[in-house]
């Protein structure tokens, strides 16, 4: 005690000079209680950048709320648009169809048949082309025949001469253009158009001949109206429809049609606040989408957040000063129990004393301070008891080395009597029993074996108990492998038959059998030892598998002891992906498995 105390001292008492730009750091800034460096820290390191960002938030949140507004209804042009070109997609795949539908050409080229059966089977296929879930906006398709010799009218079909009295027909672009927009007769509806030609395709003479055309007639106001979000009441921006000329086809909001034409993207004033418009094209259609956000309730909200950023920075600063100030004063106080700790070591007093609580630094020191300080105690108690073990340890030793002798004298004296009075099965289970002596006294063997030698263990164990037990129970061994060229622990194999024997094989009634078998699988070496006996159940089972996983000892034994130390030593010895596994059943038996590494037997005498 009082040479470890000095020890102490000695070490602690040892400061190196302090030189130069370092010794002068140090005198600058570690003069003063930990407590005062830990809160002058804290509060230099947080509220300098907690000010700055702050002061960058407030300048630049104007400009941040402004692109993320820029995103947002760049988002939602982009994603109205590709929808809606998607839409506008499918409807020409549809006319493509409808203008290459096989058994609408050969109607509309067949002028024996009769025109009103051909309408109708030309109005059943236009439907089956049209994309049925969009009825909404699908307001009309129809056929008009150019095939003068073969007249066809339906729901969907009828001559190119009808056309003529159509609204649609008097449009400059109706004949010239696949996409044109019109008005109903009303002037009220607006109508977009696809137009497309029906040509027969003449294999013979290798030309082509328009036989019709198809219109089909879609709902502007369903087709570009937008679908508000589930979550919002109403949408936030509106869509302005238009031509190249500037008339307005559609608005989901008539009093926006006056705005004016701003195909670039701007701001635009109007008497009840400020727009952002933002405007694209559909050239293949002929048509320009204006796309008008309110920048009211977005303003609003800005102002808001400019009015929170004050607040939240006082209430930071508050926090910040009072957990630096908790956090340092906490600190201080448990480097100061320390420090304490270690002083009261230097005067040679190695009595353990309260841990400082929690999971930081500083505890795992104290603990391992303590570990120290419990481990020299203990080492300084148990100097003389080692040495008085050690002296027991040479006389068990002697011991050892005569009952072995005395052992193997005895059981030749006792085959030598029986061989006289002709008991052979005693001189048989003498020599078996030697043998047993021999392997577990292990002169000649070191911890691994031959599975061959473990194999022969097992052969006398189970000679005597076939001897005791009247033949009661019949071995078999399948053995699918040299056994003479793997390694494995010893004294694994002979608990599980001595389980399977006495806890499977003596409780049944009439004789059983026991089959050991091995073999190499997937590159373990697998050891199989199976009985018929009574077996167990599935909680049974159950029971005695958490018993063999348990790394501590419990106090209740629900299973074979001789089951749990093979397994926690092949574990151990092999890893745990190698161990025992069981399986059982009421009246069918037990199975036990040995999964165990490949270990060549030329590499014994390196063991």
């Amino acid at each position: 005690m009082r040479r470890l105390g000095c020890l102490l001292r000695s070490v602690s008492g040892r400061r190196r000079p302090e030189r130069g730009c370092d010794g002068m750091k140090k005198r600058l800034l570690h003069n003063k209680p930990i407590f005062i460096q830990l809160l002058q820290f804290s509060l230099v390191i947080s509220l300098i950048p907690l000010l700055l960002v702050f002061g960058l938030l407030y300048r630049k949140m104007g400009g941040m709320v402004t692109d993320e507004l820029s995103d947002y209804q760049d988002q939602i042009v982009a994603q109205y648009m590709q929808n809606l070109q998607a839409r506008l997609e499918q409807y020409n795949n549809s006319l493509d169809y409808i203008s290459k539908n096989t058994l609408i050409q050969e109607n509309l080229r067949n002028a024996s048949g009769n025109p009103y059966d051909k309408g109708v089977v030309i109005t059943s296929e236009v439907y089956k082309c049209l994309l049925l879930d969009r009825q909404s906006e699908i307001r009309n398709c129809m056929i008009y025949s150019l095939v003068d010799d073969s007249p066809v009218y339906g729901a969907s079909v009828t001559m190119m001469q009808e056309a003529s009295r159509e609204v649609w027909y008097l449009q400059e672009r109706a004949m010239s253009e696949n996409c044109f927009m019109y008005f109903t007769l009303d002037g009220t509806v607006p109508v977009l158009s696809f137009v497309q030609n029906i040509e027969w395709a003449d294999r013979e003479n290798l030309k082509h001949e328009q036989i019709g055309i198809v219109k089909l007639d879609l709902r502007v106001n369903n087709l570009f109206m937008p679908i508000a979000p589930e979550e919002e009441a109403r949408m936030n921006y509106d869509v302005i429809v238009c031509g190249q000329d500037g008339n307005v086809f559609f608005s989901t909001d008539p009093e926006k049609k006056e705005l004016p034409d701003a195909l670039e993207k701007g701001i635009v004033a109007s008497d009840t606040g400020n727009y952002i418009v933002n405007g694209t094209e559909l050239e293949d259609y002929g048509l320009r989408l204006l796309f008008v956000f309110d920048q009211r309730e977005l303003q609003q909200r800005k102002r808001e957040a400019l009015w929170i950023v004050f607040p939240i920075l006082a209430a930071v600063i508050a926090v910040v000063a009072v957990c630096a100030w908790v956090y340092g004063r906490d600190f201080s106080k448990r480097v100061g129990l320390l420090v304490s700790k270690f002083r009261r070591a230097e005067t040679g007093n190695l009595a353990p004393s309260e841990p400082i609580g929690g999971r930081d630094e500083v505890a795992m020191l104290d603990e391992q301070f303590g570990h120290m300080l419990t481990t020299l105690e203990e080492l300084i108690q148990t100097n003389f008891v080692q040495q008085l073990e050690n002296e027991k340890a040479q006389l068990r030793n002697l011991q050892l080395q005569i009952n072995p002798h005395f052992l193997y004298n005895t059981l030749e004296t006792i085959s030598s009597i029986a061989a006289v009075n002709h008991a052979f099965v005693v001189c048989d289970m003498c020599e078996k029993l030697g043998d047993i002596f021999r392997y577990s006294l292990g002169k000649n063997y070191g911890e691994y074996v031959t599975l061959e030698q473990e194999l022969s263990h097992t052969k006398n164990y189970i000679f005597i108990q076939q001897i005791r037990y009247g033949n009661r129970c019949e071995v078999s061994y399948g053995i699918d492998v040299d056994a003479g060229s793997y390694r494995v622990l010893r004294f694994i194999l002979q608990p599980v038959v001595e389980n399977a024997i006495l806890h499977g094989l003596v409780e049944r009634q009439e004789k059983g059998m026991l089959t050991i078998s091995a073999r190499e699988e997937g590159g373990c070496l697998l050891i199989g030892v199976a009985d018929d006996g009574v077996g167990m159940d599935a909680e049974q089972v159950a029971a005695l598998r958490a018993y063999m996983e348990r790394e501590d000892e419990p106090e209740e034994k629900v299973g074979s002891i001789g089951l749990r130390n093979v397994n926690r030593r092949l574990q151990l010895a092999c890893g745990r992906e190698y161990g025992l596994s069981i399986e059982s059943s009421p009246g069918k038996g037990c199975s036990v498995t040995f999964r165990l590494p490949v270990l060549p037997a030329e590499e014994n005498g390196k063991e």
